[in-house]
Order: structure tokens, then sequence, then C-alpha cells
């Protein structure tokens, strides 16, 4: 991001301070994009940090709001431009246009001619040149390494002259590197006159000279931006900064702007220390207020204020940049002081205390200053302040600015959340895109505080399908690099927290993705999961998580969403959970209908229940499935008593069949008798192969009589009778298994393969062993296998060994838990334990 944006910043700003032209033209473009605020920051200010990021700041608004004019400045920067101007006598300012000096040695030459009303030793013309008298030893040329070159001698005869500079040579010298619109030049023609003896020029790069105090700005009439108070995010019909509120500092600085001196207001960056300052200068009634750009000469500044009496303050926003020689030094602070100035000026702390011990000039200067501290966390006091405003801008600040403070959340907030969303990102670094909106979607779901970095890679694959793409081409250590990696020297995308291995998303995003209209929602899955994960405790608050997902998703509940329904009810409880289960139940969510139907089953209303069963039974749900099938067992049990007693047949038949298998055979029995007693013949299959399991001679009258009316059941069960009880012969039993194989009795095959079998007819056999195996009678597979294994055919009967292990595995299986330790039975009476 910064490399592209600052390739081309550094290219705009060579443009600008090469041609006015393109300076006009910058200016145009940033105002179409009601952006006019920005472009003193191209055409007039230094090249300190501060304008730097104004300039960035700038570029990334426009790319991302005003994409035409972005592209207009883009061509300003690639377009070509008239190349640097030589001066008059020669050479011109520094090539990148900023602070500093360039000596450059002229030939001795003979005065002649000239008058002049300022001091002979060291004056100064207005252009800027310095004029030093043959009794001063001037500097030689510079060579290539840096050193001083002697002075080329010219002949005596050749006297130089020089030119006075014409009002055209004053706008060609207005218009070269470095120099600012207003001012004078930075060079000056001697052609015009005549001197003897040896005059050395010296080149300073000022930016004009100091106006007059008359002009200088009224404290009251000066502006933020002009302080440097960086813009926010452009709202219509609000101002380009939001209102100015009262600092816990400010009455300690007012205090020590009621008398002359240095005052250093110490501040990291972003902690507001611009604004605080120019709010402090606002108080300052009838003061005249000076800010000269970084690096400018300061030492006209007294000269300026000899004579002219009145209330000043010397503006100087980062009082580094104004250090140095040419700058204020302890002498000229001096001379303002008695001049009745205030200087105001801004530090950063660690520098401040650096310096204050130092002992070079500029060190002296910081240990003389009075100073104030303005923390870039905000006190509990100043955000009440911030909470009580009536700009709209205020009070998300207040909720979400955090330890990165209000003036870093209002001054580079909303390019954070710009870099965050634009294309390139999502090109860049797709997962460290998606990392941030994890967290970003985690506040917005309530979660004000650093979360863990685990929670955050938990909730990251909710974001399908584009997560999976973005994970094959950015690693989530390098998305975590990127995302946490500070930006416009502030901070990353992603803040860390108090405890080791949390994250947050930085305030600003928060805010403003809250107040987006176009940012996609929440996913579902990302509220379900910080739901579950705080059902476990801290550091989420469910409550606080439940609350926001009410809000966020009570459209989606009013429209009936069965799902959302059903989700936001798994994690609440009482007579909501019932509503919503209802609801889901009701629109046919089918786990809704299994969770509704417990607890009214749980609360024995089984009537009411009935329905949800079905509804998920339908759907797959076995448990559902099994209690209503127990449900209507129990009810068809109770119906068919009814049907039996009132002496229905076919009733008491169906209500033995229901009783055997519970093991209720006593009173099955009667109920088969019940029911041949009423005429319903189709009971002596039942009858006869019950008594037939506990071996009563009654059951072959019950299954003859069956197998005569064409009971497939009943005659294999006859045949089985017969091997068991009465040892009949295989050629006795062949036929009964025929019959009832034939009649599509599925174990009947088995029996009469075996039979067969025993016969000698392996061919038939394993033809109706096979007809088994179709049919799903138990142990086809393993007499397939025992008769292919007897034949030789050992593969083939392998195969069919692993088809019987898969459909019928023998012995206990795992799944079924170990029985109960029992006591030992006590011995008998009488005897000895």
């Amino acid at each position: 991001m910064t490399g592209e944006l600052e390739e081309l910043r550094r290219a705009l700003l060579g443009a600008v301070r090469r041609s006015p032209a393109a300076a006009l033209r910058v200016e145009e473009t940033l105002a179409r994009a009601g952006m006019a605020y920005a472009a003193e920051a191209w055409t007039r200010w230094g090249d300190d940090r501060l304008t730097s990021h104004l300039q960035l700041a700038s570029l990334i608004l426009l790319r991302g709001e005003h994409p035409d004019e972005f592209d207009e400045l883009r061509g300003i920067a690639t377009a070509p431009h008239t190349p640097l101007l030589p001066g008059p006598t020669g050479f011109s300012g520094a090539a990148d246009g900023g602070p500093g000096s360039s000596l450059r040695a002229f030939p001795a030459f003979d005065i002649t001619d000239i008058t002049d009303t300022r001091e002979t030793a060291g004056a100064t013309d207005p252009a800027g040149a310095t004029l030093r008298g043959p009794e001063e030893p001037g500097p030689g040329n510079l060579d290539d390494t840096g050193n001083v070159e002697a002075p080329d001698e010219p002949a005596a005869h050749e006297p130089v002259t020089a030119q006075p500079v014409t009002e055209a040579r004053k706008e060609q010298a207005v218009q070269e590197p470095g120099a600012r619109p207003g001012g004078t030049g930075d060079h000056i023609d001697f052609r015009d006159g005549t001197f003897h003896g040896r005059v050395v020029g010296v080149q300073h790069h000022h930016y004009g000279t100091v106006p007059v105090p008359a002009e200088w700005r009224p404290a009251g009439e000066v502006g933020p931006l002009e302080f440097g108070v960086w813009p926010t995010r452009p709202v219509p019909g609000m101002p380009d900064v939001p209102p100015y509120v009262p600092r816990d500092c400010d009455e300690a600085l007012r205090a020590l702007l009621a008398r002359t001196g240095l005052v250093l207001l110490l501040g990291e960056p972003y902690a507001g220390t611009s604004y605080t300052a120019w709010h402090a200068v606002r108080s300052l009634e009838s003061h005249r207020v000076y800010a000269p750009d970084p690096g400018a000469d300061l030492r006209p500044l007294a000269a300026a204020l000899r004579g002219s009496p009145g209330r000043y303050v010397v503006w100087l926003d980062e009082l580094t940049d104004h250090l140095g020689p040419g700058r204020l030094d302890l002498p000229l602070l001096g001379r303002l002081n008695d001049l009745g100035a205030v200087v105001l000026a801004t530090m950063r702390p660690a520098e401040y205390y650096r310096r204050r011990a130092g002992t070079a000039p500029g060190d002296r200067v910081v240990a003389a200053a009075r100073t104030v501290e303005l923390r870039r966390e905000w006190s509990e006091a100043e955000l009440a302040r911030l909470s009580a405003h009536d700009d709209p801008r205020a009070y998300p600040a207040y909720l979400w600015s955090g330890r990165e403070g209000v003036g870093s959340y209002f001054a580079v907030g909303h390019l954070l959340f710009d870099e965050w969303r634009r294309a390139g990102t999502r090109q860049e670094h797709p997962l460290g895109r998606l990392l941030v909106r994890a967290a970003v979607d985690v506040a917005r779901c309530g979660v004000t505080g650093a979360v863990p970095a685990e929670l955050l890679a938990k909730v990251l694959p909710r974001y399908r399908p584009e997560v999976g793409e973005a994970a094959e081409r950015e690693s989530l250590e390098d998305a975590l690099h990127w995302a946490t990696a500070p930006m416009f020297g502030v901070s990353g995308l992603l803040v860390a927290g108090e405890r080791s291995g949390t994250w947050r998303a930085y305030g600003a995003l928060v805010a403003q993705a809250l107040a987006a209209e176009d940012l996609e929602p929440v996913p579902d899955e990302v509220w379900w999961t910080l739901l579950d994960a705080a059902e476990s405790g801290p550091p989420l608050d469910h409550g606080v998580i439940l609350g926001a997902a009410r809000a966020a998703l009570r459209s989606r509940v009013e429209a009936a969403d069965a799902e959302v329904m059903f989700r936001l009810a798994c994690h609440t409880a009482g007579e909501e959970r019932l509503s919503l289960l209802r609801r889901a139940a009701d629109a046919g969510h089918p786990e809704a209908a299994a969770d509704m139907a417990r607890i009214l089953l749980w609360n024995g209303d089984e009537e009411e229940a009935v329905p949800y069963l079905e509804v998920a039974a339908e759907a797959g749900a076995a448990e559902a499935a099994l209690r209503l099938g127990r449900i209507h067992r129990a009810r068809a049990e109770r119906w068919l008593r009814t049907a039996a007693e009132a002496g229905d047949g076919a009733a008491a038949h169906e209500l033995g069949d229901l009783l055997v298998g519970p093991g209720h055979e006593d009173e099955a029995i009667r109920w088969y008798r019940r029911s041949a007693a009423a005429g319903h013949r189709e009971v002596a299959g039942s009858l006869g192969s019950l008594l037939g399991r506990w071996g009563e001679q009654e059951a072959e009258e019950w299954l003859r009589y069956a197998t005569a009316w064409g009971d497939a059941r009943a005659a294999n069960d006859l045949g089985v009778f017969l091997a068991n009880v009465k040892k009949a012969a295989e050629t006795e039993k062949e036929p009964l298994y025929r019959q009832a194989a034939e009649g599509g009795d599925a174990s009947a095959t088995v029996n009469l393969g075996v039979t067969l079998e025993f016969l000698g007819r392996d061919e038939e056999a394993l033809s109706w062993y096979l007809t088994g195996h179709e049919r799903g009678a138990v142990y086809a597979e393993r007499y397939i296998a025992r008769l292919l294994l007897r034949q030789g055919k050992e593969a083939e009967a392998e195969e069919w060994l692993r088809k019987a292990a898969a459909v019928d595995p023998p012995g206990l299986p795992p799944a079924l838990p170990p029985p109960p330790d029992r006591p030992p039975a006590p011995p008998p009476p009488g005897q000895a334990p």
C-alpha cells in the first residue's frame, strides 16, 4: 500500500514544485473532490512527517471515494513538465524544494555605486542573500564531496557588475524549486552594481520574509486545519474536524500561555496536541498568530516584532523541525520573550526527555521550555464530555476510540477503514482482509474487548467459500503479520489486547462498519460460534452477545426465518426459547420440531407432541421416529385391546402378535385362543409357532392346519418343529420347506438348502442359499461359504465369509456396555460362607 502511494506522492510533489501550472491543477482537482482543505499540504507546507501523512491521506481518500480525481492526479504526476530552471546567478535551489541552504562563492568585484540602509556586516537582502564585507572571509565553492574549494580569482581589470532584480526575474525566482507561493525568490542579481574587493554571496532557502505583525492572523480567526489538525472523513453538512472537546490539561496550558516564553505541549502522534494548542491559542484575546513553515529562517522574527507593540503567538508544530542554525535558539528565544511573544510548540515526550538533558543549542532551548503533557488515551472525564456532545460523530468515538485515543480515531481511523476495504487489499492480502473482518464482526456482535487469536481462527472458516480461496493465496501467519503491522505511524488494523495472544479490531473500523450501509452483515454462523464459545464463560459475555444477536436478527425472526429462530432458541431459555422453538417447528424446521416434541412429552402433552414428532421423523430424526413408534405402538395396543375385548378375532390376533415382542407370550397365547374361538383361522400359524418354540406337541396340529391354508411361515415352522421335536427325516421336511420357500418365506430358503445339501443335491442347495441371501435370510452367507469351502473353492468361500461378517457379525459387538459387577450369591441356608 504505502509503496505504491508513496511513489505517486513523490512524483506528484515533484510536479507541483517544478510547475506552478501543475500546482494549480492539483488545487482545482482537490476542490472538485470536496477536499480543498488538503491543497495546502501539496502547495505550501514543508517535508515534515505530518505533511507527508496528510498527502498520503488525501491520496487514499481520493482513491477510495473519488477515483476520477485520483486518476487526474496520477496524470499530473506522470505528465512531462518544465525542467528545473537555473537561477539568474547560474544556480537553483535544492531539487526537492525542502528546507536548507546552499553556498556559492562569487568572484571578487569592486563596489563603485551601491547604497544600502541595512547594516553592512551580515546584511540580509530581501530575497534572502547575505552580503559579507571584504573584511569577512567567505566560503569557497563546494566540491562533489562537500569540501570547500578556494574561489577563482578574476583578473583585476575585470570588474563584476550586478543587474538589479527585475519583476520578471522575481517571478521566475518564485517558480524555482523550493519557493513558496507569495515568496520573493531565492536569487539576487548583482549585474547592475560595481564592487571593489571580495564579496561572497550566500544563498539561503527561506520561504519568504516574515510578514509584518499587522498581517499576522488574529487568534480568533485561525482555523484548526491551519494548526495541522487532521480532517476526519468528509460528512455532508459537517465541518472538516469535529467540535473541540475540552481536555483535562486545558487550564494548565492556558495558565502557561499567560506569560511569555516557550511552552511545549508534549504528546504522542495523534494525541490531539495540535487541536489542543489551537483551542488554547483561541482563548488568547487580542493576540496575533504566526505559524512559520518547518525549517523556515526564524531570525527575522525579532526584527519584525521590534517596534510593533502587541500580543503575539508564534506557533511551531513539531519543535524539532524548528531547531538548528537559522532557527530557534536561546538568544532568539530571549529576544522574543523581551518583545512579549509567546512561543507555543509541540514535541513527542520521548524526544523532549532525551533532548532536555543535552548540551546542543537546540537541547538548551528544549530545556528552557515550560511543559504540559497530553495523553493519547483520554481520561474518563474527557470521555464523558465527549459522549455528551451533540455532534453525531462524538458518541461513536466515545465508544470505539479505545487506548489509541480520540485524536487518532478521528485523524486516521477512516484511512485505516479505507485501507481494509479497498479492492487492492482484497487482491494483496485476501486472508488478512478476512481476518480483520472476523475481528470487526466479533465486535459487531457485542464483544468490545480483545479475544484470543484461537477464537478468531475459529470464526474465520465461517466466511465460506471466500476463505478457502484466500487461504490458498496467503498463510494465516502472513495474514496476521499484515493485519497487525502499524499503518500511518499509529496502529495496525488489529490491536493487541492486554493479555498476550489476544487481538481486537481498531475501534474506528468497528464504528464505521456499524455505520456503513453497504457492509456485509455478520454471517449467521459467526453468531452461533460466538454464542457457543460464550457458554464456556469469560472472556465472552453470553448475555451481551445474545442481546446483539436479537437486535441484528430481529427482522429475520419477524419474517419467520425458521433456521434463525431455531438457532436463537438453542441459546435462550424459558418462554423465549419455547416461543422461538414453536414458531420454528410450525415453519417445518425438523430439529425444532424434535425439540418441541421432547418438551411437550416431558410436560405430558403427548397429543400435541405427535405432529412435531412426525415432522422430525419424516426428516430422518431417529429419536423422533422411535418416540413416535412407541407412541403409536402403545396406541395400537390400546385400540386393539378394545376391539379384542369386544370379540373381534382379527383384533385379538394382532394384539397377540403385538404382545409377543415385549415378552408377554402368556397373554398373547390367551388372545390367540380367543381369536381362534371367534373363527379367525389366520391365527393358527401364530399360535402354532409360539407353541412350537415351547416344544408343545399341540403346535403340530395348529401348524399343519395353517400349512394347509397356504401359510408359508407355518409350513417352515412345521418343518423346524418336526426336525427339532419329532426328529423327522429329511424327506419329510423337504416338501414343507419347499412350500414355505416357494411361498416367500426367507428362513425357509436356508432350511431347504440345508436339507438338500444333506441329501447330496449341492447345486440345488446353493441355488436356494443364494435366494435366501437375496431375501435377507439370516445365515445364508455362512451356509454358502461352508458349501463352497467343502467343494474346495476357498477364494469364493473367503469372499462370502467376509460378506457374512459384514451382514451378520457374530458375537457381542464392542458397542455393548459391559454387564454390571454383581456380588456373589449368598450360600444356601445352613452352609458356611
